[in-house]
């Protein structure tokens, strides 16, 4: 890891686009649209921001000579683009046939992939910091959740989903840090974006959920999400993968839970329990362990 004040920058923003993204389940809990139509229009309507980031972007480097794009990076922006598009039908559906907080908790097992699969894929094998970094905060999402997970074999089908959306989010981090370094973070979104609209039209028509009515309260729950979880949530992380390695930024993403802890005791008058306390100040220490001292 470059040891560098930019380094300490990108970490912080990408603890912040993390934060943001905790507030998804919030989001999607208000939704009256399905799953898989709600993560549609959420991407539809970050489409927009992401352009005019995009062409920012692009005018801020136009005294810079513009990197080639190769074809090996075409076709990884479109398999990063299924990845997020897959684990976002995953997570929302999984919602209907599990509770919020099994959901949540299985999705971060994405932090225990990311190593696993950096190694299997690029043969980089994981530092014993990451390993332990990782399994603390998988720790204290249990604790921030540990009250109301339960396994049964009626919610068994959406927690096999849940499982299964983590390994997507792990392999979209990875496929992002692939690509990140050879382009702009705004490009990146874009593109990816963009694909992940079309495969979620075509998921959500082929499940046969209704597209209309929008509501006034669809529409503003839909541009919350494409505002602060999107374009600044992940279009953040994204920007952070540019200077820090895909296994820290997925143990990072577990501070998400630990902002849908503090908005639950908001919104929804959830209790912050001892057990949810220790639990956030597990993650806590897994994201400070993570980082080597000095970098």
């Amino acid at each position: 890891m470059v040891k560098t004040s930019s380094t300490l920058t990108s970490v912080m923003l990408m603890c912040l686009g993390s934060a943001l993204i905790g507030s998804s389940a919030v989001f999607v809990r208000l939704s009256d649209l399905g799953p898989l139509t709600t993560g549609f229009y959420r991407m539809l309507f970050a489409l927009p921001l992401l352009m005019v980031w995009m062409r920012w972007e692009k005018k801020e480097h136009s005294h810079s000579p513009p990197n080639r794009i190769f074809l090996s990076d075409v076709w990884g922006l479109i398999i990063a683009g299924i990845f997020f598009a897959v684990d976002l039908a995953l997570w929302n559906w999984s919602i209907d046939y599990t509770t919020i907080v099994n959901s949540t908790l299985l999705n971060n097992t994405a932090a225990l992939y990311v190593p696993l699969l950096v190694w299997l894929l690029f043969k980089e094998k994981p530092s014993r910091r990451i390993i332990i970094a990782a399994f603390i905060g998988f720790l204290g999402c249990a604790f921030l959740v540990g009250e109301s997970f339960s396994i049964s074999f009626k919610s068994l089908l959406g927690d096999m989903v849940a499982l299964l959306s983590g390994l997507m989010v792990a392999l979209y981090l990875i496929s992002l840090k692939h690509i990140r370094d050879r382009v702009l973070t705004g490009f990146l979104m874009f593109w990816t974006g963009g694909c992940a609209t079309l495969f979620l039209a075509l998921f959500s028509y082929v499940a046969g959920e209704a597209f209309w009515p929008l509501t006034l309260r669809d529409f503003m729950n839909i541009l919350g999400q494409a505002v602060l979880v999107h374009t600044l949530g992940q279009g953040l992380i994204a920007y952070s993968l540019g200077k820090i390695p895909a296994s820290y930024a997925a143990v990072i993403l577990f501070l998400a839970p630990v902002t849908g802890a503090l908005l639950g005791w908001v919104f929804y008058a959830e209790s912050l329990s001892i057990a949810k306390l220790f639990g956030m100040a597990l993650v806590m220490v897994s994201v400070v362990a993570v980082r080597k001292k000095g970098s």
